[in-house]
């Protein structure tokens, strides 16, 4: 008898990621174990980083980020959606929607991607569980971040406070106003780990080798942070 269970494959996506994989693949309400906790971290990163926020001091930075001027009357106006309670909902909310649909995304791609080239085994719920147990190493993004940020005890006066594993905060440094800083704030180690899981995972559950795999995992990135980029690039 098998001794799997969504505890072990919690940490086996970790150590041993092909019992992880081979493990989900018949078990998909697993699935809920690592998206909540993802949208937990995640949520817990808003709160830490709204409740530590300088809201003025932000929003004063992003308008002299982007040479913007305001009257009086229109900072007194915009301040009112700009205050620590009502960014902290956003944050929350986004978590709570933004996460799964983005994984429902994935999900769809690869379930649409494994009806063309006829691998027809998994379902739509395979390739959900699959989304969400390749992506769940990036949660230890977001729990760093919190562990460092509440450490170092400093008030925030804008994202990259608490964003500290970022390519941008690790490599780059560059400066808010900088044109690039969102792309290289997209990225991280993180990001690098989830990818390589994916392309072990789905190598495995084809069988169709590593290249193959890869071509699938990172066309649709190539494609969105090309156009991201070449957008940037003219703007």
């Amino acid at each position: 008898m098998s001794s799997a269970s969504p505890f072990s494959t919690l940490g086996n996506i970790f150590v041993d990621p092909g019992k992880a994989f081979d493990d989900i693949k018949d078990h998909n309400g697993w699935l809920w174990w690592p998206l909540v906790l993802m949208v937990a971290a995640s949520i817990a990163m808003s709160v830490v980083f709204f409740s530590h926020a300088d809201t003025a001091a932000m929003f004063a930075q992003q308008m002299a980020a982007q040479h913007t001027q305001m009257t009086p009357q229109q900072m007194q106006a915009v301040a009112k959606f700009q205050s620590p309670v009502v960014l902290m909902a956003g944050g929350v909310f986004g978590s709570l929607v933004g996460i799964p649909v983005v994984y429902l995304i994935f999900a769809l791609y690869y379930f649409l991607i494994a009806k063309l080239a006829g691998w027809n085994e998994q379902g739509f719920g395979s390739w959900f569980s699959f989304a969400v147990w390749s992506a769940f190493p990036g949660i230890l993004a977001p729990v760093i971040s919190i562990v460092v940020f509440l450490l170092r005890g400093q008030s925030a006066t804008r994202f990259q406070d608490v964003d500290i594993l970022s390519f941008n905060a690790l490599l780059f440094h560059l400066p808010p106003g900088d044109k690039w800083v969102s792309l290289a704030a997209a990225f991280s180690p993180f990001t690098i780990w989830v990818l390589a899981l994916a392309i072990f995972g789905l190598a495995r559950w084809t069988r169709r080798g590593a290249g193959y795999a890869t071509l699938v995992v990172l066309a649709p990135l190539v494609i969105i942070y090309g156009l991201w980029a070449a957008f940037k690039a003219f703007v």
